[in-house]
């Protein structure tokens, strides 16, 4: 950005950048994702909450399901996590719980039964471990009185390293939804067990504005399945690596203007906040009216559950079988071609009059969510083995940029010089529409918007408007500064001459420019 008169900032002319998909449409439809289509509209009709939150939802389960399973390959990147963290602002009373409760119900009613199944083997594993102590003690003292006596122990010490090789193993705890905890909590149990876990809250606040929040670079890490140390005074230090979450909130405004307040500033300027896919949905209150039986709408719901409880079950074969492996995701030819013009028209979006100028920390993680919901999609509707077709990845693109949308009437930073700028031009374009072609630069001080009561504010702002051609400022012999707001129209006498009257201009104008 170069530096205008008294140096003032100076906005880049317009240039030409890749289209992106027109903002702030009403969501559409997925049109090669049928069972998702079907789960959304069997449950709009099953709650009435609106679809773009209960997509969402949606969303942030499939990840949760799918996200220790899965990972996807990224065109040109490399292959990453699948994990979403999505954000619903909505206020009471929207079915935010009735929602997230219709879709978490086979991953609570698995994990019920598998905290059945893990009581019963700690149990044998724990007397397994009381036999196994009681053994090992057994040789230790075999060993002790051998060596007193000056006697060789090699006989006993093998047998004492045969023992430790079957010394019992502590089953794996497939604990897969938590709420309020702390990052420490939550890497020890990723760290402990499945590897695979999701933040979780249909009341957000307790999340936003709890402890977890204390330590946001940890939750940054854990989205893009990085490595961290939790390092601990009084117990045993560790690594997670290679861990997967889900973060899915729902919050009321209150709850997020109260984290923005204390936790804005480090939440945007370390990427935390730009990770989340973002939905505030209108309001369905008030339309929510009985519309009889509702016979055969069930269909979509119960095909995703029974979809959801194949996945668990696979999940749980592999978690007994320790197999950590993850099946890579790929995209079609066509849909990696797709996928590179997407990112190029993102990533030139960033720039000065782009789309995410002013929230370049969303735009840079964007292409990044689209495909791991085009992997999400995939994957549930056509199996683990189906590379990724360009007509999934074109009902991600939708999604991802629907969230987008609102993540940027949400969250969008805009600078204090654009919203001067702003400011002006709609207060000059007021004058024009009143039919006047010229206004005294001080009146523009004293009733303008407030912005403009500042001088240099005023005159930074003039240099720019002037410097694209959208006005000029002229000059009278008396010294009088008038702005003219049409600077490329012929000369209008009629106009000049009220002007000058109702001014009590009494000399011609000196036509020089500022």
């Amino acid at each position: 950005m170069a530096a205008g008169k008294n140096g003032g900032p100076v906005m880049n002319l317009p240039v030409t950048l890749p289209a992106l998909p027109v903002m702030n449409q009403p969501l559409q439809a997925p049109g090669s994702c049928p069972m998702t289509h079907n789960l959304v509209h069997s449950l709009w009709r099953k709650t009435q909450a609106p679809a773009d939150l209960i997509l969402l939802s949606a969303l942030s389960t499939y990840s949760l399901l799918l996200q220790g399973r899965i990972d996807v390959e990224r065109p040109g990147v490399g292959v990453g996590p699948v994990s979403l963290f999505g954000l619903t602002i909505a206020d009471s009373g929207e079915r935010k719980s009735t929602v997230a409760r219709l879709l978490e119900k086979p991953v609570v009613e698995f994990q019920a039964s598998q905290n059945e199944e893990y009581a019963e083997k700690m149990a044998t594993y724990e007397a397994e471990t009381e036999v196994f102590r009681d053994a090992v003690k057994v040789l230790r003292k075999k060993i002790s009185g051998r060596l007193k006596k000056e006697l060789s122990v090699e006989d006993l010490k093998l047998q004492l390293v045969e023992l430790r090789k079957h010394e019992p193993k502590k089953p794996r705890k497939f604990q897969m939804i938590f709420e309020d905890v702390t990052t420490e909590a939550i890497a020890l149990e990723l760290n402990h067990g499945c590897g695979s876990a999701a933040l979780v809250s249909d009341e957000g606040a307790t999340i936003l504005n709890g402890r977890i929040v204390q330590d946001l670079p940890r939750l940054n890490k854990l989205w893009s399945a990085e490595p961290f140390n939790v390092t601990r005074k009084s117990s045993e230090s560790f690594t997670v690596s290679d861990a997967r979450l889900t973060v899915s909130l729902m919050a009321q405004p209150s709850a997020v203007d109260k984290f923005m307040k204390n936790r804005g500033d480090e939440s945007r300027g370390i990427g935390f906040l730009a990770r989340f896919l973002v939905c505030n949905p209108s309001s369905s209150q008030g339309t929510r009216l009985l519309r009889g039986a509702l016979g055969g709408d069930s269909d979509g719901y119960q095909s995703y559950l029974q979809r959801a409880s194949e996945i668990l079950r696979a999940t749980k074969g592999n978690i007994e079988s320790s197999r950590d492996d993850k099946k890579i995701l790929r995209f079609t030819e066509e849909a990696k071609t797709y996928w590179e013009s997407l990112y190029n028209k993102i990533e030139e979006n960033l720039q000065v009059n782009g789309r995410f100028q002013y929230a370049r920390d969303h735009g840079s993680k964007l292409a990044e969510n689209i495909t791991r919901i085009a992997a999400l999609l995939s994957c549930i509707e056509y199996g683990e083995e189906h590379e990724i077709s360009v007509g999934v990845l074109k009902d991600a693109e939708i999604m991802g940029f629907f969230f987008s949308d609102v993540f940027l009437r949400c969250f969008e930073s805009t600078p204090e010089y654009v919203k001067d700028l702003a400011a002006l031009r709609d207060y000059l374009q007021g004058v024009r529409d009143d039919g006047r072609r010229f206004v005294r630069k001080n009146k523009i001080r004293q009733s303008g918007p407030a912005r403009m009561r500042n001088k240099l504010v005023l005159d930074n702002n003039l240099d720019e408007l002037s410097r694209i051609g959208e006005i000029s400022v002229l000059i009278t012999h008396s010294g009088m500064m008038v702005v003219d707001l049409y600077p490329s129209h012929p000369r209008d006498d009629f106009q000049w001459s009220n002007f000058c009257l109702e001014n009590r201009i009494r000399v011609p104008v000196n036509a020089n420019l500022l």
